[in-house]
């Protein structure tokens, strides 16, 4: 998912006026953040006054601050303040709308080329000019083998060849003045603007690293802030390890107000990393951060407490992200293979996925504020869900006559045996996460009464990533999450055969079974397809074998509220994820209505 900035209109002004669904802003004396669920018409932008501090906390140290390279949420959180992009979607409308671009794209007649024109003046926030040859830079990078990222699978085309297999091939892109670029698709492709939501990376700072070879270690987290440039609202000024970053106005942020005033608003933006998410609500309590993603357990007492407080509790929506349960199917894996046989048979995965107890954690993890799922798709997403997927309600018994069905035995003590085996398996999750935690601790104890020996290790989330993404790949079984977002495609590197980040067993060079050569024709069939009830037939079928096959055993999906102090105005609530549980999504537009500056502070590159 991408999270974008918004950009207003006269014509949104006056729906939004008409419509009587505007935002009043919060006064910070007893006036309350009012917020207009109509997303069809974004709210109008309120002046505000120069100044004032944001403060929003979150678990977890940056492992790197170079964006290519991110493949973790802590990263690309810390990031998002320092860059933008040609074009990207409202986090809001959900609408494409020009960033860096000084328009949405001109597209040939044949829907292959699409043309951008950056807005004139662009320059990052050392004052360097920001041109056509920074985008080039960046895609080229991007598409270099021997860089690491995950970037470059969303960037690939899907070509259909003469044999019947699919090639995946890189767009043509081309500078045709410093202002100007040209992409060119080999076919016809529906997430073209998505692909082309393209951030880029200062060719004037990474070229050198980049040819030098050193360009995956470059701006680590070990780099000066000073020479982190950026083309987003902010500049970063200050890391603290395991305490703070700290992030100032872009002196040369390309927005400005309709009437010519430089954005953003707020003077400081501090980003406080706490070691859990318990720790996120008691620095709200305590009043040292101004957002805070509600925990389950935190949202009665904060929403009980709203109305005598100096906070509103903001109510996104269900989530379009979810948890699931996941075990290791990769032959390649460094873990004992008797334990890969099973796992990779579909009625073992359909066994366990019964006897996931998910109301269970609805009721007692999300405290009634999450509900049971089984698709990769949740209803926030009314355009693609598919609510006839297979379910497994939870019915520990048939879940373990279908593993004594396929074979399974019981051993001298009990615990269920696999070719003269135990099961013996590890399940790990982040330690961070308090729900998952809890949720991992229900699970492991029902598969104990099933049978199996399911032993639960909670793990730093930086460790559990390098464990779930990199060579030896030794985890046997893992409790995670992903987010969403209104195109599927965005989510190709899941669960393509060939992707990354295709977690049960990643980077195939050809599909091992057939469903998932059906998931890698369905994603290639729904992006060629330009008709949107045709594509949905598309990903429909994706989540019907998904539903059947269980290589993710999803489980919830939640409710999502977020608390965000009074003293903000230009409130604009998303249901998409993003930092701040997207009250942030629009950074550059909220205002502190303590503040009292005219204009902006001057910041020095």
């Amino acid at each position: 998912m991408k999270r974008t900035l918004s950009i207003l209109t006269a014509a949104s002004l006056l729906l939004a006026a008409a419509a009587g669904c505007g935002h009043k802003e919060g006064g910070g004396n007893g006036t309350k953040i009012v917020y207009s669920t109509d997303h069809s018409v974004l709210p109008p932008l309120t002046p505000g006054k120069y100044g004032g501090s944001l403060v929003y906390a979150q678990p977890g140290d940056p492992k790197t601050f170079n964006q290519i390279v991110s493949d973790d949420a802590s990263s690309t959180s810390v990031l998002a303040p320092l860059y933008d992009s040609l074009e990207a979607l409202n986090s809001y409308t959900l609408k494409f709308e020009p960033r860096l671009a000084e328009s949405l794209p001109k597209i040939s007649a044949d829907g292959l080329t699409y043309t951008y024109t950056l807005r004139p003046g662009l320059k990052w926030s050392d004052g360097q000019p920001l041109t056509a040859d920074d985008f080039i830079f960046t895609l080229d990078v991007i598409y270099d083998p021997k860089v690491q990222t995950l970037a470059r699978e969303g960037l690939l085309i899907d070509v259909n060849q003469p044999d019947g297999t699919v090639k995946r091939v890189p767009f043509k892109y081309a500078k045709i003045d410093d202002r100007t670029l040209q992409f060119t698709l080999p076919v016809k492709w529906a997430p073209a603007e998505s692909v082309f939501s393209i951030s880029p990376i200062p060719k004037h700072i990474l070229y050198a690293p980049y040819k030098a070879g050193k360009f995956n270690s470059s701006y680590g987290i070990d780099t000066p802030p000073a020479q982190l440039v950026s083309c987003g609202p902010y500049v970063m000024s200050q890391y603290a390890a395991s305490q703070r970053i700290v992030y100032k106005p872009n002196p040369n942020y390309w927005r400005k107000t309709a009437d010519g005033k430089q954005l953003p608003y707020m003077g400081t933006y501090t980003y406080s990393i706490v070691p859990n998410f318990n720790a996120t609500t008691l620095a709200f309590r305590n009043g040292q951060d101004d957002v805070l993603d509600l925990t389950p357990d935190a949202y009665p007492a904060l929403k009980k407490g709203e109305a005598d407080s100096d906070y509103t509790v903001i109510d996104r929506g269900p989530s379009w992200g979810f948890s699931y349960l996941c075990f290791n199917m990769n032959p390649n894996a460094k873990i004992d293979k008797n334990l890969v046989s099973l796992f990779s048979d579909v009625r073992f995965r359909q066994a366990i996925s019964y006897a996931v107890n998910r109301q269970r954690i609805c009721d007692d993890v999300y405290l009634g504020l999450a509900k049971p799922l089984y698709s990769p798709v949740t209803p926030a997403d009314i355009t693609y869900f598919n609510p006839n997927v297979a379910q497994y309600p939870y019915d520990i018994a048939k879940a373990k006559q279908m593993l004594l069905a396929m074979g399974l035995t019981p051993g001298p003590n009990g615990k269920l045996q696999w070719h003269g085996k135990e099961v013996k398996f590890n399940i790990i999750t982040n330690a961070e996460n308090a729900q998952r935690v809890a949720m991992a601790t229900i699970i492991s104890n029902d598969l104990q009464t099933l049978g199996l020996n399911a032993i639960f290790t909670p793990i730093n989330f930086n460790d559990m990533i390098r464990r779930l993404d990199a060579s030896p790949y030794q985890w046997e079984a893992s409790i995670g999450g992903f987010v969403g977002g209104p195109e599927p495609n965005n989510a190709a590197n899941i669960w393509r055969s060939s992707g990354p980040s295709h977690q049960w067993w990643p980077g195939q060079t050809k599909p091992a079974t057939p469903w998932e050569a059906q998931i890698d024709k369905d994603f290639t069939m729904g992006a060629h397809e330009l008709d949107p009830a045709k594509r949905k037939q598309y990903y429909s079928d994706w989540q019907r074998i998904m539903g059947e096959q269980q290589a993710f055993i999803f489980t919830i999906y939640g409710e999502q509220y977020t608390a965000m102090r009074d003293h903000y105005g230009n409130v604009k609530p998303s249901s998409l994820y993003g930092v701040g549980g997207d009250v942030l999504w629009n950074i550059d537009e909220l205002y502190d209505t303590r503040a009292t500056g005219a204009g902006p502070a001057v910041q020095t590159p």
